[in-house]
């Protein structure tokens, strides 16, 4: 084997390592992209998870409030109506 064919094969080893590196580096690259965007989405939904949460914990709580209200309005009118019913006219 002369000189020339082993310098040939030394650098196409070497080449080839490279190329194999080259490539090892931007799968890695990829699979980070990939799972810092999944985080990001991840953060997104849980953020906008808490946000829902707090609006029908806030609505929940209104429709309460206004419950409560109404029960109050028809045990007055109740009361109203059957005091007038019971007592004697003047």
């Amino acid at each position: 084997m002369g000189p020339t064919l082993l310098l040939s094969v030394l650098l196409v080893a070497l080449l080839a390592t490279g190329v194999i590196d080259m490539a090892a580096w931007i799968v890695d690259r990829i699979r980070r992209y990939r799972t810092s965007k999944q985080a990001r989405i991840e953060a997104e939904l849980d953020r906008k998870q808490a946000e829902l949460r707090a609006a029908i914990f806030n609505l929940a709580s209104q429709l309460g409030a206004e419950a409560h209200d109404a029960r109050k309005a028809l045990i007055r009118a109740s009361f109203l109506a059957s005091r007038d019913e019971f007592m004697p006219p003047r």
